[in-house]
């Protein structure tokens, strides 16, 4: 299955406006691929994504604060932490396993209190790499979401995986100009 941006807001944005996020679910492979161009330099999503001061500004949902805490290497533990305006909250762990600055960063899934590293890690559920491509004054972002399986994959979709990172992204858009 493949999405255009425009049946993303038919599926469910709940701001329903129309965003530049690009999602795609192949029918043969079990990933989610969201994309979307900035008019940014690289070397400035670089620093939105890999620093958490920049993170609190667009990473998650809109009716929640974000806070993260991480280690930026190669089995370096990201926590991340929403804590939503009705006073509930959610937390989740990842483990970075590369860290090519500024073109890639890719990271997985870690058990809670996880202490870093890589040996032990059971099994993900979620692999994850942003890559960041320059051209023309434009900045391209492709988050690339591995599943074990499509209907895994399936599930964390109609769950509004995507339409959440869709807006992290159109959090990104409206933080950048505020920096440049």
């Amino acid at each position: 299955m493949s999405l255009s941006k425009d049946e993303g807001v038919a599926l469910g944005d709940q701001e329903n406006t129309l965003t530049q996020n690009i999602i795609e679910t192949p029918a043969d492979d079990p990933v989610i691929r969201i994309q979307r161009s900035f008019a940014a330099p690289r070397a400035l999503i670089w620093r939105c994504y890999t620093e958490p001061a920049h993170m609190t500004h667009f990473w998650g949902p809109r009716n929640a604060k974000s806070r993260s805490r991480l280690e930026l290497r190669p089995g370096g533990v990201w926590v991340t932490e929403w804590t939503y305006d009705t006073g509930g909250t959610f937390s989740y762990s990842s483990v970075y396993t590369e860290i090519a600055p500024p073109i890639r960063i890719a990271y997985r899934d870690a058990p809670d209190g996880w202490p870093g590293g890589l040996d032990g890690l059971p099994p993900a559920t979620l692999v994850t790499t942003i890559e960041l491509t320059e051209a023309d004054n434009q900045t391209t972002v492709l988050v690339t979401v591995r599943c074990p399986t499509l209907a895994e994959r399936d599930g964390i979709v109609q769950r509004g995986f995507a339409l959440m990172v869709s807006t992290g992204n159109d959090r990104l858009a409206e933080y950048l100009p505020t920096l440049q």
